[in-house]
C-alpha cells in the first residue's frame, strides 16, 4: 500500500493591526504631500526664474536701445595750458621737428596695441566703461614707429599710383587720408584708432554704429576726442575719420567736445584770447 500523501500548510498571512495599518497610511500620505509640495515649489521656482530673465529683455525691447547721451560740461574753470604736451599738434603745417619718444605701455591686451602710458590707462577704463554698456572697443592702431607711419603713407600713395594719379596728385590724396610720417600724430602715441566687433572695417561705416555712438557720448570723459570731424575737414586737412580717436586728457577732451572744434581750431582760439 502507497503512503498517504502529505500535505504541508502555508504559514498564516501576517495580519497588521490597524494601528500599523493607520500609521504606515499616514506615513504615505505624508510622502505624497512632502513630493507634491516639492514639486510645486520646483515649477514655482521654475516660472520665477524665467519671469525674473524675460523681464529685462522685454523691457529692453519695449523701451528700445539705451541711449548714450554726453553729460553736460561746465568749463567755467577751464584753464588752458599751452606747454600741455598731451596737446601736442602734428599736422603737415606742424610736422615733427624730432621723433618723439612716448613712454609706452599696452593699451588693448587682444590686440596688443600701445598707447603712450596715461593715454593706455585712460584707454584701459574706457574700453571697460564701454564694455558695462555692452559696447566691444577694439584699439586697432595706437603707436606706431616712423617706419611703420611712412609705409602706410606709401601704401596709400601706391592706391592712387595705381588708378593713373600723377605723383603730385597722389601724394595729394594720400595725406588727407594717411599722413606722411612726419606729419602723423600716431608718433605721439596718443593716436588712437579705435573700432568694434560688430564693424571692424575701417572706413565711415563705423559712424553708424552703437560702438561711435558710445564713443562720441562719453569718450572725452576718459581725456579721448574725435580727431578729425566729418564738419571740421577744412581745419584738419583730414577727411572724416570716425575711427580716429586723439587722446587730450579729461579736462581738455570736455572743453574741446564742448567748443565743436577740431583740436586745430581749438588751440588756435584759446592761444588768441
Amino acid at each position: 500500500m502507497s503512503e498517504p500523501t502529505r500535505t504541508s500548510r502555508a504559514p498564516a498571512d501576517k495580519r497588521l493591526t490597524y494601528q500599523q495599518w493607520k500609521r504606515r497610511k499616514m506615513l504615505r500620505l505624508a510622502r505624497n504631500w512632502v513630493l507634491f509640495l516639492a514639486g510645486c515649489a520646483a515649477v514655482v521656482a521654475l516660472l520665477t526664474g524665467g519671469i525674473l530673465w524675460l523681464l529685462p529683455k522685454v523691457h529692453s525691447l519695449l523701451a528700445g536701445p539705451k541711449v548714450f547721451a554726453a553729460s553736460v560740461y561746465n568749463g567755467a574753470d577751464y584753464v588752458f595750458n599751452a606747454a600741455d604736451t598731451r596737446l601736442t599738434l602734428v599736422n603737415a603745417n606742424l610736422p615733427y621737428t624730432v621723433e618723439p619718444t612716448p613712454l609706452l605701455d599696452i593699451a588693448d591686451e587682444t590686440t596688443g596695441q600701445q598707447l603712450e602710458a596715461e593715454a593706455a590707462m585712460q584707454y584701459r577704463s574706457m574700453a571697460a566703461a564701454a564694455q558695462a554698456d555692452g559696447i566691444s572697443l577694439t584699439l586697432v592702431a595706437g603707436y606706431q614707429d616712423a617706419d611703420t607711419r611712412q609705409d602706410a603713407y606709401e601704401a596709400r600713395v601706391q592706391t592712387y599710383r595705381d588708378k593713373r594719379k600723377s605723383e603730385e596728385e597722389a601724394a595729394r590724396l594720400a595725406a588727407t587720408i594717411q599722413p606722411a610720417a612726419n606729419a602723423n600724430e600716431h608718433g605721439t602715441g596718443y593716436a588712437a584708432d579705435i573700432l568694434s566687433a560688430d564693424d571692424p572695417q575701417q572706413d565711415t561705416s563705423f559712424a553708424e554704429t552703437r560702438a561711435y555712438e558710445w564713443l562720441t557720448a562719453y569718450a572725452a570723459e576718459y581725456g579721448f576726442i574725435l580727431r578729425y570731424p566729418q564738419d571740421r575737414q577744412a581745419a584738419t586737412g583730414i577727411v572724416f575719420e570716425p575711427w580716429h580717436w586723439r587722446y587730450v586728457g579729461v579736462e581738455n577732451a570736455l572743453a574741446i567736445r564742448a567748443s565743436g572744434l577740431s583740436l586745430e581750431e581749438f588751440i588756435a582760439l584759446q592761444r588768441a584770447d
